[in-house]
Parts: structure tokens; sequence; C-alpha cells
């Protein structure tokens, strides 16, 4: 089997309630894009790379991140290296397309080209052999269904759904004074008493607060039993990352990370620097399935659970045969409509996703919405 063409499908992101409710971003402190993502987000595609094999067998992969830079990277450079390589060749043409990718640069667009690469491969390495992705990975290690937490503010909603945990999406951070932190106090005690006592709050912090804001809002929400805060300051500040978690592991508060982080390097570095309790690579952007092998294992040496960023049936795969993984989070885009461009995605039912036995991925393009054009995808 030879790989004889590669594309990128694309169709234009909707806004959603990700987008355009009051979360907090690295952002927050300029008035102008504090009320919403959508105003400084840019132009955003959901893109896919389509690998077509002379078999008559194709893999489908997203790339991450939103922006059509990842897209470019794949039909200008990547398209020619893949052309004639055969597609169970994962970790060579990874290996390869990594270091071709230097000159475009080693995290973001490039990793992210690089990742939808990747997962399109084991798309078709799963549709050839006739197998799920998580059997050809180690098969399945949680028999009952993965466990699953949404991210978001509805909390009732999720209540009703059957999940004993969430992600609340933090509103407010330093700009917002102790105004702010009383408006997180209320969101994070509306969770706790609709969840009851048992329930895991989490709270996404999305890069927008510092080390000072962390440690005090954690200390005001320790009587809330916080299981963890994700990403509380900008990815590169390790050294924070680091005085947040020692100041919070005495208050029995994880400290994650690694949404916006890419390849084992960069997780190796979070490693090294003591920063968090739990990585959280991102399927789309990291380097795909086969570095999310790898980091997984650097993760488990060192006594580290895996939870992915993200969502999609790449991610659910992973996280079925990876032991190191626990859980999986889910996040509603489609609060407020929309459609997949990748139908067949799996959804929690009662707190679980199960998995199909379809092989690959169990996914498939909708022609409908790229050839209409109605109902774009949302950002997630």
């Amino acid at each position: 089997m030879k790989i004889s063409r590669v594309t990128v499908r694309r169709a234009e992101m909707a806004q959603s309630w990700l987008t355009d409710t009051v979360i907090a971003t690295p952002l927050s402190g300029f008035p102008a894009y504090k009320a919403q993502r959508s105003s400084w987000f840019g132009r955003m595609t959901a893109a896919v790379v389509v690998i077509e094999t002379d078999e008559g067998i194709s893999g489908l992969g997203y790339i991450g991140g939103g922006k059509e830079a990842g897209a470019s990277i794949v039909e200008d450079q990547f398209a020619a290296l893949l052309t004639g390589k055969n597609p169970f060749d994962t970790a060579m043409i990874w290996d390869l397309l990594f270091r071709a990718a230097q000159m475009h640069g080693r995290r973001g667009a490039a990793m992210a080209a690089l990742s939808g690469v990747d997962i399109a491969l084991w798309d078709i390495v799963g549709k050839a052999s006739g197998q799920p992705v998580y059997r050809l990975l180690g098969g399945a290690t949680k028999p009952n269904g993965i466990p699953a937490y949404p991210t978001g503010n509805a909390v009732e909603r999720y209540a009703a759904e059957g999940f004993m945990a969430a992600k609340l999406a933090v509103p407010y951070g330093p700009a917002d004074g102790v105004e702010g932190m009383r408006q997180n106090e209320a969101l994070v005690r509306h969770a706790r008493e609709t969840f009851g006592p048992d329930a895991a709050i989490r709270l996404d912090c999305y890069m927008a607060w510092d080390v000072p804001y962390a440690i005090r809002m954690c200390r005001q929400l320790a009587e809330y039993s916080i299981d963890w805060i994700e990403e509380p300051v900008l990815p590169d500040d390790l050294d924070g990352y680091r005085r947040i978690r020692a100041a919070l592991t005495p208050l029995g508060i994880r400290v994650t990370g690694g949404e916006h982080a890419y390849t084992r390097y960069e997780f190796r570095e979070l490693i090294e620097h003591e920063a968090v309790d739990v990585l959280q690579p991102d399927m789309y952007r990291a380097g795909g399935i086969s570095e999310l092998r790898h980091i997984a294992s650097l993760g488990s040496a060192h006594h580290l659970p895996l939870i992915p960023h993200g969502i999609g049936a790449p991610t659910y795969h992973f996280v079925m045969a990876t032991p190191s993984c626990p859980v999986a989070e889910y996040v509603d885009v489609f609060a407020n409509g929309g459609q997949l461009l990748l139908e067949g995605e799996p959804v929690p039912e009662n707190g679980l996703i199960q998995l199909s036995d379809a092989p690959g991925f169990g996914y498939r393009l909708n022609e409908n919405l790229l050839s209409t054009g109605n109902g774009p995808v949302p950002i997630w």
C-alpha cells in the first residue's frame, strides 16, 4: 500500500459559548478583548487532512489550532514528502516530517499539521487492518467505557446527564480584582451545591492568571475541594507553575497543564521542573497518536497521569488504550447548534464514552457540510 494523494478539507468555524461568553484568557487584561475570545481569535477554520492510498483506503485527521497555517504546511511541504510512502510506516513518517518541519517551527502550526497527518495515518492503518485504532494501540483498558467529564458552566445539565465531574470555564482573573474573585467563587459554590460532595470540580484557567492570584484564589476556594486548576499561567512560565504547585499541594489541589505544549520535549521540561501533577497534551497539537504514546510513557515513568485536552475519536481511542489515562474530556460544542465536520464522533451517555468496533476511528467527512456550507462547525 502506498500513499497516492494528500489534501486538506476545510470548513468555517462558527462561534459558540466558548468564544462568545466571558471566559478568562491571556488577553483578559486588555479591555477591547475581554468580553469574548472571538474578538482576538481571528478567522478560524476546521481543517481535516485527507490521505488517500492506491488501494482505495483513506484516512482523516484534524489539524489542531483552527488556523490556516497548519493546512498550508501540509499542502506546501508534507504532501510531497508523503506521496509514495507506506502509511503503516507511522514512526518513520513522523520522524521525517518532524525534521522537515523545522523550517516552519518546532511548535504551533507545524506540530498541528504533523498531528493531523499522524492521526490520518492511524485511521488508514485501522481501516486496512479491519480494527478500531484502540485495539492496535494495546486494546481496551476500560472495558466498561471511558469515564468522561464535561467542560463548561452548565452544571445543572451536566449533573442531570449523569456526569460526576466537571471542569468549569473560569470567567475572571487578576484584572477583575476582588469582585471577580467573588464571582469565581460563586460559580464554584454553585457547582459544588449542584453536584454534591463527591464530584470532582476542576477549573480551566486558560493561561489567564498569575502566581499570586492563583494562590490567593485557590486558598479562597479550598473549602470546595477543588480537584485541579488547569493552565493557570502561560505555558513558558515553568517557574510560575512550580511555585503554584508547591503552594497548592498542601491544599490538596492539583495543577495541570500541557494544552499548549508540543512534543515529548516540552513535556520533559514540565516534568523536570516539577510543574504539574497531570499531563494534558492535545492530540491535535502535540504530535498526534504517535507522539502522545511517547508522552504517556514519559509521564508514566514519573508517576504522572495523562488526561488529554480536547475531544474527538482519536483522543478517545488513545485514552481507551492507555492505562495511565484515567478519564477523558468532553466539551459540548453544539450547545448553540452546528455540525461536526467529521460525523460519527462518540459522545458520552451517563458519563461514559463507548467506542464502536468500526475500523479506524469510525468517522467520516460530512460532505453535506462541505458542499452546502450550512451549519459551520463551532470552535472548541
